[in-house]
């Protein structure tokens, strides 16, 4: 029983950081944005290599969670999880908006 509300906030916690892989980004002018311009920002930003690393972080996490035997272990490695989720965004964040975009 106790795998269940793991399974349903994993589940929960990748379609909110799946629906959150489509960055929509903006000029910082609020003008159109030309799909050309931006999507070398983005290869600039390295955006799809740092979303894949979040993946992969998260992959990482759900093994430890099965593996950990406490409640705090596995608080650890959630709040490991979310830090490093946190600084790839603001990476991305500061990124994007020295090339001129914002989310």
């Amino acid at each position: 029983m106790k795998t269940l509300p793991i399974i349903i906030f994993t589940l929960t916690l990748t379609l909110l950081v799946g629906c959150q892989t489509n960055l929509d980004w903006t000029p910082l002018d609020d003008t159109n944005a030309d799909a050309k311009q931006l999507d070398e920002a983005r290869k600039a930003c390295r955006i799809d290599i740092k979303l894949a690393g979040i993946d992969r972080a998260e992959e990482e996490r759900d093994e430890k969670l099965g593996q950990s035997s406490t409640n705090q272990a596995k608080m650890a490695v959630k709040d490991d999880y979310e830090a490093l989720r946190r600084q790839v965004y603001r990476e991305i964040d500061a990124c994007m908006r020295k090339q001129g975009y914002k989310r």
